[in-house]
């Protein structure tokens, strides 16, 4: 019996009122998507010290998805999350890139997994000043579950794995942490094939956990 394959998340709660919905989308990136996150999100990111992505450059990080592509033949995902703004119309709120078949990170395994390269979420106060969004949604377990997602989609089982970027210390690990992510312990071993060192800052999503988190969204899809 063929199993239907899971959808994407089509709401999202607000980051200001949890009990709201916001209506959300997924689309492929493509250059134009880019290049409008960079010049209408991007000068405002860059300003806040504290964000892990803020001179990020979509725009650059899209054709080096390409290259990989090319270079390693392995198959990059690179997607749009749209919301809902007041106006009825769609806008731009979230942005990722995801490597397919990537060696899953806990090495003793020997199994694939979907790689978790690149992801942002659009400041909120900008999409409410800027862009008439009253209710910008929360992003970070959409986010993960677009990659869970397609993982489960892909013969999979739903694991993933990522590197939490350093420039956003220790909030960003409680950040993965509270999405329902494996931390590695530093001294854990790392498949052949990854390059970086673990520093302690490299997480997964199993196949039970992977369910357990895409089971919280089904809801919303």
């Amino acid at each position: 019996m063929s199993v239907e394959p899971r959808r994407f998340a089509r709401t999202a709660p607000s980051r200001t009122d949890k009990t709201r919905a916001v209506d959300i989308r997924m689309t492929d990136m493509l250059a134009g998507d880019a290049a409008w996150w960079d010049a209408r999100l991007g000068p405002t990111h860059a300003r806040n010290r504290a964000r892990a992505d803020r001179l990020w450059a979509w725009s650059v990080l899209l054709p080096l998805c390409h290259l990989v592509q090319l270079a390693k033949r392995r198959f990059c995902r690179p997607l749009v999350v749209w919301a809902r703004a007041d106006s009825g119309r769609f806008v731009r709120v979230g942005m990722s890139i995801f490597i397919e078949s990537y060696p899953y990170l806990e090495a003793g395994r020997g199994v694939d997994s979907y790689f978790v390269w690149f992801m942002s979420a659009a400041d909120s106060a900008l999409l409410q000043a800027d862009f008439g969004m009253t209710h910008p949604p929360a992003l970070g377990r959409v986010l993960l579950d677009n990659a869970i997602v397609l993982s489960q989609n892909a013969g999979l089982r739903g694991r993933i794995g990522l590197h939490a970027a350093a420039a956003g210390g220790k909030t960003l690990l409680s950040v993965y942490a509270a999405c329902g992510l494996i931390n590695l312990p530093r001294t854990a071993k790392l498949p052949v094939g990854v390059r970086r060192r673990n520093d302690g800052r490299f997480f997964v999503a199993d196949e039970i956990h992977a369910e357990m988190m895409a089971a919280l969204l089904d809801p919303r899809r």
